[in-house]
């Protein structure tokens, strides 16, 4: 999974992207899907930045050429903000060769509908 910096332009997504599949292609392994999750909001700001572009890249690779994707992705800190290496279980493994990785289901309200304050209501400063 990579988090790519949102200001920069597209193309500079698409060489990371297409980096990252020529290393992983020239040393034997398959991509099988490439999902990119869009702009989405980051749990934490990262180098000053409040959102990230999520690509999340199915492979089979060896642990080798993953050790080189991960080098030449944290010699590229303008590009990619975060980067992780997520292994499957053979049934995920699976569901992910079919369909891709799902991207991740956001349950939370939106900023108007949530209630103010606890569970009695609003707060309210002592007079």
């Amino acid at each position: 999974m990579l988090i790519l910096n949102p200001d920069l332009p597209g193309e500079r997504h698409e060489e990371m992207i297409e980096r990252v599949r020529s290393i992983i292609t020239e040393a034997g392994g398959t991509v099988d899907h490439l999902n990119d999750w869009g702009r989405r909001k980051i749990a934490f700001p990262i180098d000053r930045q409040a959102d990230g572009t999520f690509i999340v890249i199915t492979c089979h690779a060896e642990a080798a050429t993953l050790d080189e994707v991960e080098r030449v992705v944290t010699i590229s800190k303008d590009v990619v903000l975060r980067s992780t290496r997520i292994k499957l279980s053979r049934t995920q493994t699976e569901f992910a060769m079919a369909n891709g990785a799902p991207a991740p289901l956001d349950e939370r309200p939106e900023p108007d509908s949530r209630p103010r304050g606890g569970p009695r209501g609003p707060r309210r400063r002592p007079r």
